[in-house]
């Protein structure tokens, strides 16, 4: 029987392409994903800064878990900090860094360094592990790397 996960994946929106294959990649774990991502192919046409954020707010709350996919233009990316450091102070959500490849520790954003409560490399048996509440830091390699986070309370 499959395990259903509400999800929020932050992401940079030329990262896009990526969130189905992160999905299918844990659909081979026995996840079943509920994803509350706002993606830029599905148009909404909100250019309103509060507006967005009002929008913005209710996928996160809604979300178990916060995912962030990381790439090389991730870290300059100030919804993406926006979205992780609300979802810190929102509550206790899990969050989660998972890079894609190509990143590196200089793309992880600041918010993740701050809020998160993993960073993994791009493996099924790492990502499941940090989604069932391991607090794993890795590189981009999948090497040990210290946690530069202070310990958060999470469900």
């Amino acid at each position: 029987m499959s395990q259903k996960i509400n999800l929020f994946i932050s992401h940079y929106g030329g990262d896009e392409d990526a969130i189905p294959k992160f999905k299918e990649l844990l659909s081979r774990q026995d996840y079943d994903i509920r994803d509350s991502s706002i993606v830029e192919s599905e148009p909404n046409n909100a250019n309103n800064e509060d507006y967005i954020k009002s929008l913005l707010r209710r996928q996160i709350e809604w979300a178990g878990k916060i995912v962030v996919l990381i790439s090389p233009k991730t870290a300059k990316r100030d919804w993406v900090n926006w979205e992780l450091e609300y979802a810190a102070k929102s509550g206790t959500k899990r969050i989660i860094g998972v890079y894609l490849r190509g990143a590196t520790d200089s793309d992880v954003p600041n918010a993740l360094n701050d809020y998160g409560d993993a960073l993994v490399a791009w493996n099924l048996d790492s990502i499941a592990s940090a989604i069932e509440g391991a607090n794993i830091w890795q590189d981009s390699t999948g090497n040990a790397r210290p946690s530069v986070a202070s310990p958060r309370e999470t469900c």
